[in-house]
């Protein structure tokens, strides 16, 4: 489940002169899977819900997975750090991660192709523009592409493609026999500053990146 929610999202956009550079996004989240196994846990992901921050150089995820996961995900692009945090039913560990530009380098070798179509729908009160994400292994992603929303979200391995540059506002991901359909449901412009904090909060136990893979958690 934890290799699901860190690979369920992708951003991709294309070009506008002008650009909001902070702001929150809300997003709703659904399931669906025809897959028996998998079928039986989206009862206990209804509700769920992922959250947004962005200033310029930084970034936040917020992930509600139900009641019984949550995971934040906070980037500072200027100083190359990273903080994940993860609740899993009452067990709190923190994951601090430097040196991100390294990983950018050899994540780009793998980054999928894209493709940016002319159709265009209205979400939110924003224009956005219908983008197709293709992997190596043929898989697609479709998203719907916000141009006058610009996130800097280098650092977030779910994300990252250095060809594109956006926030989506609407995206379908396919993992583990999983169907997870996001739509935003709010935009807000201003955001706490206090948010984008790198200090590990009272209550975590800190875990290194490797306790965390064996853990499952990427």
């Amino acid at each position: 489940m934890k290799h699901l929610l860190l690979s369920i999202l992708f951003l991709a956009v294309v070009g506008t002169s002008i650009a909001q550079t902070t702001g929150q996004i809300s997003y709703s989240m659904d399931f669906s899977s025809d897959n028996p196994d998998m079928a039986m846990a989206i009862p206990m992901m209804q509700g769920s819900t992922m959250d947004l921050y962005f200033i310029p150089e930084k970034s936040k995820i917020d992930m509600t997975m139900g009641t019984f996961m949550k995971m934040n995900t906070i980037v500072d692009v200027k100083a190359d750090k990273a903080l994940m945090l993860m609740e899993v039913m009452g067990n709190k560990t923190a994951t601090e991660m430097k040196e991100l530009s390294k990983e950018d380098k050899t994540e780009k070798a793998a980054e999928p192709k894209i493709e940016v179509t002319s159709e265009t729908k209205d979400i939110i009160g924003y224009k956005c523009t219908k983008t197709i994400s293709r992997d190596a292994d043929g898989n697609e992603t479709i998203m719907w592409i916000a141009s006058d929303l610009k996130a800097s979200l280098k650092g977030h391995q779910q994300f990252g493609n250095s060809k594109i540059s956006g926030v989506p506002l609407e995206f379908t991901a396919v993992n583990n026999g999983m169907t997870i359909h996001f739509i935003a449901t709010k935009f807000e412009k201003k955001v706490d500053k206090k948010l984008f904090s790198l200090s590990v909060p009272e209550g975590y136990t800190v875990v290194t990146e490797e306790d965390l893979k064996n853990m499952g958690g990427q």
